[in-house]
């Protein structure tokens, strides 16, 4: 990994320095306010190099870039040059940058389009605690790590990368890590996850490449890293863990992407792209959809996801929306019984200013890969995992 910074901060002075807010108002309100000119791009690899010019004055308080017009990042400092790592290569990519207001106005938009040619692999990386496949601790870890064995490396998508060689991976090679942790008998909290997962270099190591813009598919207890990187607070972190036996169930256990089906509120994620191609239907009597993640039988209890009637949110706002304005994220499943806004287990992490990567964590017991007694629904959990790594590698 290249260890130089990946935004470059010109602050022009210090007055700027106060904090924006992230409401952005409708035109006209942004007639007559002043915008950058200049937007052009050098590029090395698959990093982008943008810079402008801009007329300060006393009544801008920062900056907004956007790719494609989605998720734009808001910067609380002034600037005139940005680095975008990471970038989509061989597709036309447009980067938008406005100038933000005191007073919550955003400048018009000034566009350029970008089109960075590369010709190498971009690879998935599989965060590897063990010498071998073999040697990992639990089942369902050397299970994940064979399918990404037979799926990925062996098609020349993915590498093994040693959990101790995060420092040397390079972003322009490696689009994301994938990071599965499933153990039994381990107690709550990121200090405790074993393997060397919470060693502070490994945690360092891990940091840098999201500050650089390298992304992240945590699974399974493996989404307490957000909490150890800062990603999330010790308020936000996964609060419902659980690492037991489990045991036998006749039921199918399913995965519910209709959040608050029961409710005035719904937020309906069942065509989002990391579901494409994934079973759904009727199951356990439920009257909506659900997709099946494990069939009838033994089921061990490895929770790690989020109760958010324990979080506290900003008054008026319903919990699902409250966490993903207090996160920055969008919540995307639950267990498939559930039909309020409690209940959290699959969430898309947005980039920010600090952490440039995007984060996707599965916290759902559902997510075991190594089913003792076999699992109908293993082609789910296969699918939706290359769904999820597909989107998050390039």
């Amino acid at each position: 990994m290249n260890h130089f910074r990946s935004i470059i901060l010109f602050v022009l002075t210090s007055v700027f320095f106060a904090s924006c807010t992230h409401v952005e108002l409708e035109p006209p309100a942004n007639l007559g306010r002043k915008k950058v000119y200049n937007l052009q791009y050098t590029s090395e690899g698959r990093t982008v190099y943008l810079t402008w010019d801009m007329d300060v004055d006393s009544t801008m308080c920062g900056m907004q870039v956007a790719r494609n017009g989605e998720n734009p990042l808001n910067i609380d400092s002034l600037m005139t040059s940005y680095t975008v790592r990471h970038v989509t290569p061989n597709e036309d990519v447009l980067y938008t940058v406005k100038i933000r207001y005191k007073d919550s106005i955003v400048s018009e938009g000034v566009s350029v389009r970008v089109r960075v040619q590369y010709d190498k692999p971009i690879h998935v990386g599989y965060v590897m605690s063990a010498p071998s496949i073999g040697d990992l601790a639990d089942d369902d870890e050397r299970a994940a790590a064979e399918w990404f064995e037979r799926e990925y490396v062996r098609s020349n998508r993915g590498r093994f990368i040693d959990m101790w060689e995060l420092d040397k991976v390079n972003l322009d090679e490696v689009g994301c890590l994938w990071i599965h942790i499933d153990r039994k008998g381990m107690v709550e909290g990121w200090q405790n996850l074993s393997g060397g997962f919470n060693d502070p270099v490994f945690i360092a190591n891990l940091k840098a490449f999201m500050g650089e813009g390298g992304h992240l598919f945590l699974s399974n207890h493996a989404t307490q890293l957000l909490t150890a990187v800062g990603r999330l607070t010790e308020d936000q972190r996964p609060n419902q863990v659980s690492t037991g036996d489990g045991g036998w169930g006749a039921d199918v256990w399913t995965m519910n992407a209709c959040l608050g089906y029961s409710t005035e509120t719904v937020y309906d994620h069942r065509g989002h792209a990391f579901f494409e191609g994934m079973t759904l239907d009727y199951f356990n009597e439920y009257e909506y959809t659900s997709y099946p993640m494990l069939s009838a039988g033994v089921r061990e209890d490895h929770n790690c996801l989020w109760d958010l009637s324990k979080i506290k949110f900003t008054s008026g706002s319903d919990k699902i929306r409250g966490w993903e304005l207090a996160t920055k994220s969008t919540a995307l499943a639950t267990w498939g019984q559930y039909t309020d806004l409690n209940i959290i287990g699959l969430v898309d992490f947005d980039p920010t200013e600090v952490y440039r990567g995007r984060i996707v964590a599965m916290g759902l017991g559902c997510y075991e890969w190594a089913k003792d007694d076999g699992n109908t629904y293993q082609y789910q959990i296969e699918r939706l995992t290359e769904n999820i790594l597909e989107s998050l590698r390039k």
